[in-house]
């Protein structure tokens, strides 16, 4: 003996050991917490499909109120009903475990915690050859509660179904029924319903599209609801405005030992003026422009991150939209990414902090330049001869940044000289379509700095109170119903105690 006490249930004839199998009721309940959305459950199938060689992959979603469903039909390797049985298993694979190349997966749990975050019923057919038989299996969870027991069916109506798809083929199905966290007890019927449950869908459309947009350039098909996915290229390289930064190689040792290098790759986007409304708008991504900057990270071609500072005392800017950095990584490096179980999130290992923060610093520096020099064209100062001129003019000689109106502009002068209905008209216009927000953006988030809306003093306001007064008057209201309204107009209803005095004595 070792002096230490042994607990009291135990005698030396009994095995140092006490069986901890967890709760199956229980366990499964929790592996539905994942924080998976349907965007990130349904492309953690998909990398299935890829690492089973798939060439095409069709997501169907249909809307049946409470009995909606989803199914997945890819043209992969298939399975034998051996390799299925395993692949239904929680935990069929060891993230240790080194893998084959074109294997997307890490912890052997994605299929199952995936489904069973939307689904109540998960059920997989597949073919492997097409010598042997289809097979299917189904986990259901209500199954699961009421018999407290780790198992899958082997043998029930929706896997016959699933099976007579595969004939004549190889490859897998998977679906999913009683989406209790994608859909409520509302009727088919009910059009908000159906018109939510279509949004997810086109949300779906476009996470896949941003995920693995490199397989699909490279001839992957992906179908959502029979709309074919189209690469969301994140850098735009194909549009030529793209501006390309020095490449960076960084060396980070594996966990086996090995020298592995990160590819690190920053680009600066066009500016808006460069792009069609189009292009623009889709170059946003399905966060938009603002919070799409930041790292890129890749895994296997796989994009797991898009958009990340990794930096808590960095927020995303305005003027650093325009900033994205690609990072390139090797599977058998997953754990000093953290990666997650949804292939969703990670972060740089803490080797590489550093050098994390120059390159973004450079390429947020960058970015701001680009984009302060697109700003600065959309106001200037008054016009000389043979050049342009512009509608807005920013002062910015003090502490605040002023936009006032060009008052040499040709529109302006025209409407001073001769005041028509139609003039006024089109110097509204005019001011309203030019409104120099990329001046006002890039000059408000640099320093938080006030932009001065003022109209000047308090005897300009109150001189501009007085013309409006007059012009009331003379177009026929009493003296009291254009102190009303000149009181409840802004920038005068603060200046309540003076339009008070206001009389018609101050018009003649």
């Amino acid at each position: 003996m070792d002096g230490r006490k042994r607990p009291s249930d135990m005698t030396d004839s009994e095995p140092n050991e006490i069986d901890a199998t967890p709760r199956a009721s229980a366990l499964i309940e929790s592996l539905r917490s994942f924080g998976y959305s349907p965007a990130t459950a349904i492309a953690d199938l998909v990398d299935n499909s890829i690492s089973a060689n798939a060439q095409t992959i069709d997501v169907q979603f249909n809307w049946a109120g409470p009995d909606s469903t989803m199914r997945l039909t890819d043209d992969g390797d298939g399975m034998s009903p051996q390799q299925l049985t395993e692949a239904m298993r929680p935990g069929s694979s060891n993230p240790l475990d080194s893998r084959e190349d074109n294997d997307l997966g890490r912890f052997g749990l994605g299929l199952k915690t995936a489904s069973f975050s939307q689904a109540r019923s998960l059920t997989v057919a597949s073919r492997h050859g097409l010598t042997e038989p289809a097979a299917s299996r189904c986990w259901d969870l209500d199954y699961v509660q009421r018999t407290d027991k780790w198992v899958v069916l082997t043998d029930n109506p929706r896997g016959r179904e699933l099976e007579t798809l595969l004939d004549g083929s190889t490859g897998t199905v998977v679906a999913w029924h009683e989406l209790d966290r994608i859909v409520d007890d509302r009727p088919a019927t009910d059009a908000r319903a159906r018109k939510s449950f279509l949004a997810m869908v086109h949300d779906v459309r476009l996470h896949l599209e941003a995920v693995f947009h490199r397989f699909i350039e490279n001839g992957l098909h992906i179908r959502v609801n029979g709309a074919e996915c189209q690469p969301w290229d994140p850098f735009l390289e194909g549009d030529g405005n793209t501006e390309v930064l020095q490449n960076e190689k960084l060396e980070l040792l594996s966990p086996a030992g090995a020298t592995r290098q990160i590819d690190i790759q920053p680009f600066i986007l066009p500016h808006r003026s460069r792009l069609d409304a189009s292009t623009h708008k889709r170059a946003g991504g399905q966060k938009g422009w603002n919070l799409q900057q930041g790292f890129y990270l890749y895994r296997r071609e796989r994009l797991i991150v898009a958009g990340d500072w990794f930096d808590r005392g960095t927020k995303p800017e305005e003027h650093h939209k325009l900033a994205r950095i690609r990072v390139e990584f090797d599977q058998d490096l997953d754990s000093l990414w953290a990666l997650d179980v949804r292939k969703a999130k990670a972060r740089p290992p803490a080797s590489l902090k550093d050098d994390f923060v120059r390159i973004a610093r450079a390429t947020r520096k960058r970015a701001e330049e680009v984009y302060r020099s697109r700003g600065r064209k959309s106001v200037g100062p008054a016009p000389r001869k043979g050049h342009r001129v512009p509608v807005w003019s920013a002062d910015t000689s003090g502490t605040s940044v002023k936009y006032v109106i060009n008052r040499e502009h040709p529109l302006l002068a025209a409407t001073t000289a001769e005041p028509s209905t139609a003039s006024v008209i089109g110097l509204l216009k005019l001011i309203e379509s030019t409104v120099p927000v990329d001046h006002i953006l890039s000059q408000g988030f640099r320093d938080e700095r006030l932009i001065d809306s003022t109209p000047g003093s308090d005897e300009e306001l109150r001189a501009m109170a007085v013309e409006l007064f007059c012009a009331l008057v003379r177009a026929g209201r009493s003296e009291s119903d254009a102190k009303l309204i000149v009181n409840e107009a802004q920038p005068f209803d603060q200046e309540a105690s003076f339009i008070q005095t206001l009389d018609g004595s101050r018009c003649k």
